[in-house]
Order: C-alpha cells, then sequence, then structure tokens
C-alpha cells in the first residue's frame, strides 16, 4: 500500500546534531557538531556524543572523545555485541599542520581535517556512558584551512556487508584541482580496514604517486553511504549551484569533480557537463533544482508498505525526504516526504519506523511512522 505521508513526533532536541545509530537495547547515540560561528575565529567547543533514549531522555556528553571540533557520523562494528566498539568521523584541529587552503593567510584561522577514531563504548547501570580505548584510525590528508562551519568535510560511514571493510567519503573541503590528484584525500572514497590499516587489494596499492587508501575520486561533498541489498555501495553528494548526485560506486571510478558537474559554479559560471565517453563515471540520478542530500538508508522495514529496499536520502534543501528506487544499477526517484525543516540524518529504528534529525537551529529529533 502506498505511503502518502507521515506522522511525526518530536522526541529530543540538540543544538547541532549530525547522525545517530541505534544500539542494540533500544538507546541511541547521537552526534553533535558546535552551531556554526559567525566569526572566522576557530571554535572553542567540541563536538559532543549523547545517549538518548526513544522516550527522549537525553545524557550528559560522554567522556573519551578524541579533541575535535565537531563530531560527524557514527557506527557500530559490525561485531559490536561481542567487542562494543564504535566509529565516528570528527573534524580535528591542528596549528602545527602546513597551511594551505583558500584562507591558508588568515592566521586567525588553524588547519583542521576530517579524522575518522574508533572506541570502546562501556554502559553503566545508571544510564551513562563512556568511551575508552579510543584510538584516531584514519586522518584525511591534507588538512585544510578553512573557516569554522564550512569546508564540505564529507565524514560518511559504511561498513562493507560482510564487515570487513570501512569506506568512509572525504569531502572536497571546497579546494577544486587537488580532487582529481591520488596524492591527497580531498574528494575520495577511501576503503580500509577497521584498525584503520589498508587493505593490500586497494586499486592504488604499490603506486609512488597514490595514496593507498583510495577507492574512488572525483567526488564534490558526499554525505550519504550505503550498500543496498545486492550489496552494492551507493553514494549521494552535494553538487554546487545545482548538480546534486546519487551515484553507484565502483573500484576507481572518477566521478568527474570539479572538471565537469550536472549543476554550475556558484555566481552562474558554467562547468562542463557529463557526457558519454568523457572517462567520468555517470551519475544514476541528478537533481536541479538541488536537495542538498545529507543523511541515506536503504530501508529493510516493513513498516513503511513498498518502500522495502529503496534508498532514503534526507535533505537540507528539500527540507524532507526523498525515496530513490534502485533497480540493477539504475536509479530513480520515486517519492518526496516533506517536513517543513532541513533535515540532517535518517536512520532505520528498531521497530521500522524512520527516525530523522533536523539541523541547526532546531535540532529536533523525530520520530515517522506512515499514513497511508
Amino acid at each position: 500500500m502506498p505511503v502518502r505521508s507521515v506522522n511525526s513526533v518530536a522526541v529530543a532536541s540538540f543544538a547541532a546534531p549530525w547522525s545517530m545509530i541505534f544500539l542494540p537495547d533500544g538507546r541511541m547515540l547521537v552526534t553533535e557538531r558546535p552551531p556554526t560561528p559567525d566569526t572566522l575565529l576557530n571554535p572553542v567547543e567540541p563536538g559532543r556524543l549523547r545517549l538518548v533514549t526513544q522516550g527522549g531522555v537525553v545524557s550528559a556528553p560522554i567522556a573519551g572523545l578524541p579533541s575535535n571540533v565537531g563530531l560527524l557520523d557514527i557506527k557500530l562494528d559490525p561485531l559490536y555485541a561481542s567487542n562494543r566498539r564504535i566509529y565516528i568521523s570528527f573534524m580535528e584541529r591542528d596549528p602545527n599542520a602546513p597551511r594551505t587552503g583558500r584562507d591558508e593567510g588568515d592566521a586567525r584561522v588553524d588547519p583542521a581535517g576530517l579524522a575518522v577514531m574508533r572506541g570502546t563504548l562501556n554502559l553503566d547501570p545508571n544510564g551513562g556512558a563512556q568511551l575508552t580505548d579510543v584510538s584516531v584510525i584514519w586522518r584525511q590528508t591534507p588538512k585544510i584551512v578553512s573557516f569554522p562551519g564550512s569546508g564540505e568535510p564529507g565524514g560518511r560511514l559504511a561498513f562493507s556487508p560482510d564487515g570487513i571493510y570501512l569506506f568512509v567519503t572525504a569531502g572536497d573541503r571546497q579546494e577544486f584541482t587537488p580532487v582529481q590528484s591520488l596524492t591527497n584525500t580531498l574528494g575520495k572514497i577511501i576503503r580500509i580496514y577497521p584498525d584503520g590499516s589498508i587493505p593490500s587489494d586497494n586499486p592504488y596499492v604499490g603506486r609512488g604517486d597514490a595514496l593507498p587508501e583510495i577507492w574512488t575520486l572525483g567526488h564534490r561533498n558526499a554525505y550519504g553511504l550505503a550498500f543496498d541489498a545486492a550489496g552494492q555501495l551507493w553514494e549521494n553528494e552535494m553538487g554546487p549551484m545545482g548538480g546534486d548526485e546519487f551515484n553507484l560506486i565502483q573500484r576507481t571510478g572518477n566521478y568527474g569533480w570539479p572538471n565537469v558537474s550536472y549543476g554550475d559554479n556558484y555566481g552562474g559560471a558554467p562547468l562542463p557537463k557529463p557526457a558519454t565517453g568523457d572517462g567520468y563515471a555517470a551519475s544514476a540520478v541528478w537533481w536541479t533544482p538541488v536537495i542538498a542530500p545529507s543523511g541515506m538508508i536503504f530501508y529493510t522495514g516493513t513498516t513503511f508498505g513498498d518502500w522495502r529496499g529503496d534508498a532514503i536520502i534526507s535533505g537540507l534543501q528539500s527540507k524532507g525526504l526523498v525515496r530513490v528506487r534502485v533497480t540493477g544499477t539504475t536509479a530513480s526517484e520515486v517519492q518526496r516526504i516533506d517536513l517543513g525543516a532541513r533535515i540532517r540524518s535518517v536512520t532505520q529504528g528498531p521497530d521500522g519506523a524512520l527516525w530523522v534529525l533536523e539541523d541547526q537551529p532546531s535540532g529536533r529529533l523525530l520520530k515517522l511512522t506512515p499514513v497511508f
């Protein structure tokens, strides 16, 4: 039966939430970035991790995080039931890193970059938690000098269906030419083992002119990453002025940015458009006007009727959910659900309901159930 709309119930609110994941006991972990500042100065507040019940009880910030200037995505280890490990992508600042990027001449701003940590989550009987055995398993190269709140970090995480590999989207940090180079991880998707080591069968291992963790290149700002039921990896990314993309991710694929785009530069300057035979991977779906895709899941429940197997994409500009149906290696948009606010992330609950996080400043956690 087709879903016409959704019932939405606000459960909790946060200053600047980014992502969430359910624990086996039905509680959630929610990551937060500091609210975007109105100054070029470096932020003084770190990102926070909180434990949240489905009834809306929010814990104090969980201790044990590494130094950071904002938390992004979060995933449980495939063997979480036995090892209690979690993985978080985050932004870290390093005033001693080489200064590169569009604001490198502004001494008030430190270099910052994407990183991924893992740690052990220890839950206490009083409803709290802390992290131990925390280590940073990967860092983007190079760090970029750009004002806080900007920089297109990417940061989505996805484990392969067999649990062996961890994929990470690394945004272009609003840099351009470096994205097409294999000597950095700007605008790339990377593939590593859960301990951060590099699989020997990665495509660029052993090449002196390439970083071995790279899986694909030519991405702008990938905020969605998920495997479908057939084991295919899909990604969504923000285009510039127009041209948001939904892509099938395949080993060594070059997705074109910034050499080609379905959109144009801000200000209206045209960009070359993808064309058959240009050497770049074509998108399965693209959007102009933009939807500003953020999070993404493939729905596996039955609560939402015929949505099973579809990609559910949260949208900032579209202010809701965009449903995309995948057929083999092709895809098409089939429905939009208006939620009236910028939606930062989406996940599926244990009972098949959908949960979404609104972007700042509202920052609400919502539970969605279908209306047929």
